[in-house]
């Protein structure tokens, strides 16, 4: 439970971080660094969450 909490707390901080950017410095590469940056996030959100422990290690 305290990873899913964190786990969103963290994603949140990194789309309003990144968000910011994105809107202030307006940029076409920018916006590809950064949705693909954030899919990633995502990505590996949803996977650790899916996960049987959480952690699925090495």
């Amino acid at each position: 439970m305290d990873n899913k909490i964190a786990g969103v707390i963290g994603m949140s901080m990194i789309v309003a971080f990144l968000g910011f950017y994105a809107i202030k410095l307006n940029s076409i590469p920018l916006w590809i660094i950064i949705v693909g940056v954030l899919a990633m996030s995502l990505v590996e959100f949803y996977e650790s969450m899916t996960s049987e422990n959480g952690d699925e290690g090495n």
